[in-house]
């Protein structure tokens, strides 16, 4: 698709470069076969991290470097990457679609006069695909610039695993420091940091569609049936105060991996699916046969929750009683 260079702009939490970085490279790799892209990495001291990243994929990567660079910040960080970027006549920037990628896109976009297409999650035909309208519906997008910035959403693609034929090259560079009206002084990790979401093996979450609070307990009575499960949630029950944010699953939450994934109640807005596109079987239980989870589920049940989850629990329990 692409005939362009491509930059992939690689991201770090806690000192270390996430899962969404390298599959950024599988989505590269099906843009342009061809091509070798290469990754930017911002930071105070991208040293060790680029190299990490140059010998893991193979690709030449970029450590752009300044004391302004050590947290994100929306503006100092499109300041330092346009400086590379540029240069470049013709140019795909791809960035994760999360917290960082979705703020950071649309300035880049403007600053490099190119097109923005954000969460894109599949390829094919010479387009790009992306959820609209809560995931109802799919858009088939083709750029018509010379400059194209894309975010792709967490889990759409695996991370590459293919092995590097040799170590990529790493340079750095020294970003200007331009005078910014803010300043991002650090981060603070959320509290509950010890939530098992990431290490359960099945995950039943609520969300608005199960009415009223006080259900929480049926979904809470389901998840104990299993071993090693967990409560999640999507972002409005979070919201609304029904569950803690630690709860919460999606672009804005976690990003989930389990056997079994149980959506009770979910609509299925992109933002929600895009973090549990990891788990081996879903299973959405809905009163609306035109939820967008049903796009998603592997197993998919129209009927009210609160007349079908005490019936499973009975279901399951004697089946275990039983001889």
């Amino acid at each position: 698709m692409a005939h362009s260079q491509i930059y992939i702009l690689a991201e770090q939490r806690n000192g270390c470069i996430t899962r969404e970085t390298y599959e950024l490279l599988t989505f590269a790799r099906l843009i342009a076969e061809e091509a070798k892209p290469v990754f930017l990495l911002p930071g105070r001291n991208p040293e060790r991290l680029a190299a990490e990243v140059s010998q893991k994929t193979g690709c030449d990567t970029v450590g752009i470097s300044g004391t302004h660079l050590e947290h994100y910040n929306t503006l100092t960080y499109a300041g330092a990457l346009v400086e590379v970027l540029e240069r470049e006549a013709k140019a795909w920037v791809c960035l994760p679609h999360t917290a960082m990628g979705y703020d950071l896109a649309p300035r880049l976009a403007v600053l490099l006069e190119a097109a923005c297409i954000t969460g894109v999650e599949s390829v094919a035909h010479g387009s790009l695909g992306r959820p609209v309208y809560s995931g109802r519906f799919r858009e088939a997008i083709v750029p018509k610039t010379s400059r194209v910035v894309v975010t792709v959403l967490p889990g759409a693609f695996r991370p590459w695993e293919g092995p590097p034929v040799h170590s990529g090259r790493v340079e750095l560079i020294d970003a200007a420091f331009k005078e910014q009206p803010s300043q991002t002084l650090g981060t603070t990790a959320a509290a509950h940091r010890e939530s098992t979401l990431e290490d359960a093996e099945v995950i039943v979450s609520a969300g608005r569609g199960i009415g009223r609070p006080e259900n929480l307990s049926l979904i809470q009575r389901l998840a104990a049936l299993f071993p090693r499960s967990a409560v999640g949630a999507s972002r409005s029950v979070c919201d609304l105060g029904w569950l803690e944010h630690e709860h919460q699953i999606g672009t804005t939450g976690r990003s989930v991996s389990p056997k079994l994934y149980i959506a009770c109640g979910i609509s299925g807005a992109f933002q929600h699916v895009s973090g549990i596109r990891g788990a081996q079987t879903i299973v959405a239980i809905n009163k609306d046969p035109h939820a967008a989870i049903f796009q998603v589920a592997h197993y998919c049940i129209v009927e009210d929750l609160e007349a079908f989850i005490p019936l499973l629990i009975e279901a399951w329990r004697s089946r275990r009683l039983a001889p």
